[in-house]
């Protein structure tokens, strides 16, 4: 089995949330408020994140949905003492052992992302791409199953680099075409 991944286009994300949501959803996490985002207590494994550009009168807003990118070299799983965080071979999810985490946030420290979520037991959490759903039903990620606008995809590594390499090379013959 090769390395799957989730891609994100930028491009077609148009901040609805509904990734988010449907993660939570899917992953029975607890309703998100202000309080629990402040104290990191209600965990949000997918986050839908803003991010303005530009000058008044020509701003614009870019919405970047980010969770665990189950790395190909996982800093995480290095730095956990505990040897809680692992890398399946099989497929290259990074997988966290619950009842191995201590809860000291090393991983966390190093994580290029920031992705690494705590939950009202001190102990770390985060997106597993909806490993139960796929074992259950071969489905892909509720995130991805629910993104309306297609922003994200699911899939094997090798070909998701393959179709964005074939779109910039389309883009890049459009452009320079005389």
């Amino acid at each position: 089995m090769s390395k799957k991944a989730i891609y994100f286009d930028i491009n077609r994300c148009v901040g609805c949330y509904t990734c988010q949501v449907a993660c939570k959803q899917e992953n029975d996490l607890a309703p998100h408020n202000i309080d629990d985002a402040v104290e990191q207590t209600s965990p949000v494994w997918r986050r839908v994140i803003e991010v303005e550009k530009g000058e008044y009168g020509t701003e614009s807003i870019n919405y970047i949905s980010l969770s665990c990118m189950h790395c190909a070299d996982a800093p995480c799983v290095i730095a956990c003492p505990m040897g809680a965080i692992s890398k399946n071979k099989e497929d290259g999810r990074v997988l966290i052992e619950q009842s191995k985490c201590i809860g000291c946030r090393m991983c966390l420290q190093i994580c290029p992302f920031g992705i690494p979520q705590y939950g009202e037991n001190g102990l770390m959490e985060k997106c597993n791409l909806c490993l139960d759903r796929f074992q259950e039903t071969g489905k892909e990620p509720a995130c991805v199953s629910a993104c309306p606008s297609k922003a994200l995809r699911y899939g094997e590594v090798s070909e998701l680099s393959r179709n964005e390499q074939q779109k910039a090379a389309a883009k890049l013959v459009l452009e320079t075409a005389i």
